[in-house]
């Protein structure tokens, strides 16, 4: 599955980019990432397994991406815990209800 995610927040150093990088590589369920105009267009397994999707949620928290692209991954082995209104990050990801 292919997925187009916007710019992240500036890098605050070269490091931080590394980083980033780093990170996104090291998700079991990112195949592979490459520049588009709009972003990031980022190869992944279907589905994402729970942990990569934590990665990812902890990820776009961390360098402040748009959370909404990570709702289509939603599903009913994960609902219990994706979706729970408690979590810092439902609102940025399913919006407010």
């Amino acid at each position: 599955m292919k997925i187009i995610i916007g710019e992240p927040i500036p890098f605050f150093s070269n490091g931080d980019e590394d980083s980033f990088f780093y990170w996104l590589k090291s998700i079991d369920a990112v195949h592979g990432f490459v520049g588009c105009p709009s972003g990031l267009e980022i190869t992944l397994t279907d589905p994402v397994d729970e942990h990569s999707l934590r990665e990812l949620i902890g990820l776009a928290t961390r360098y402040g991406l748009d959370m909404k692209w990570l709702r289509q991954f939603r599903n009913d082995a994960n609902k219990l815990w994706f979706d729970d209104e408690t979590t810092y990050w439902h609102k940025s990801v399913f919006g407010s209800n």
